[in-house]
């Protein structure tokens, strides 16, 4: 059995090498964010990053940090291989790792100038409040630990092609340990 969980800063490129490994490798993919999106579209509201953000924010104060694992948990259709992308607390990590001891945990990283020329509409559109957001995540909402549970880490620099190399290299790692 293949768990991955991919982390990284917004716009590094998570759903890609997620779609990448989908497509070429049969993995099934589950993203923590579609759990707070449904929530908001049961409800009637609009799904934004700000909205799912906050209601991360109210479910992990209210239920503990791991409530969005536990949720996304009961979404999954256990498969051989399996792509988890976007937890945003430790504790959702270590939910995942305590049922599947196996799970390894990638980080994608790419530059700075890189993840804000890719912003959609809904991310802050000024640098200064782009950055703002990373910081505030990695120092305030215990982000850096989740960055830091990573056993490998691809490096998402160049040329799409590239990125699926290295997507490819951590891949073989994974399966070989």
């Amino acid at each position: 059995m293949s768990i991955i969980i991919l982390v990284g800063l917004a716009r590094s490129g998570k759903d890609t090498a997620a779609d990448y490994l989908v497509e070429k490798h049969g993995f099934t993919k589950y993203t923590f964010s579609d759990v707070l999106k449904e929530i908001l579209e049961e409800k009637g509201v609009d799904p934004t990053k700000k909205r799912m953000n906050e209601l991360g924010d109210m479910l992990r104060d209210e239920m503990g940090m791991d409530a969005i694992a536990k949720m996304l948990d009961k979404k999954i259709n256990k498969k051989d291989k399996l792509i988890l992308v976007g937890p945003r607390s430790i504790e959702e990590i270590d939910f995942f790792k305590q049922k599947f001891p196996e799970l390894k945990v990638i980080k994608i990283t790419t530059g700075k100038d890189e993840r804000f020329g890719r912003r959609s509409e809904e991310d802050p559109q000024r640098e200064e409040e782009f950055y703002k957001r990373d910081e505030d995540d990695k120092h305030n909402k215990g982000f850096q630990k989740v960055l830091d549970s990573a056993n490998l880490q691809v490096n998402n620099f160049s040329k799409i092609e590239n990125f699926y190399l290295e997507i490819e290299t951590a891949l073989n790692l994974v399966q070989s340990k």
